[in-house]
């Protein structure tokens, strides 16, 4: 299972410059269904809100407005600090390792700087948390 500190991730996610010239303006969620868990990633205004965590099947408060879903294996080599091959960036891990977006695919592309950044960000933080 993926070992995030959710209370503290957003203050640290808001904190990078990079993410936040990415999702400037961005309004939505992102929702990430890794295995039978779920993480949700509401932005407002370009400031992710909280990270919320539950089970896959869940009807979470807030519907996503872009959900990348996969095997945990796949995210644990899509966060790995040093991901092989076709797991370095999402775009590699959907064409080459059965992740699947789904949602408004807009939202999707005009904010992918930003999902590259915070999957960036979560392998900083997933590292961190390992023993």
């Amino acid at each position: 299972m993926l070992n995030l500190a959710l209370a503290a991730f957003p203050e640290r996610a808001n904190g990078d410059g990079e993410l936040r010239i990415a999702a400037r303006l961005w309004t939505g969620v992102l929702r990430f269904d890794v295995g039978e868990r779920m993480y949700s990633f509401p932005f407002e205004g370009g400031r992710l809100a909280e990270v919320m965590a539950g089970a896959a099947g869940e009807n979470p408060v807030r519907p996503y407005t872009v959900r990348v879903s996969a095997p945990e294996e796949g995210w644990h080599e899509l966060l790995a600090p040093v991901p092989r091959p076709f797991y370095q960036d999402l775009y590699g891990a959907i064409s080459r390792h059965g992740f699947a977006v789904d949602g408004d695919f807009e939202t999707f592309f005009a904010y992918y700087p930003a999902v590259r950044r915070l999957i960036e960000l979560l392998r900083i933080e997933v590292a961190a948390g390992e023993p």
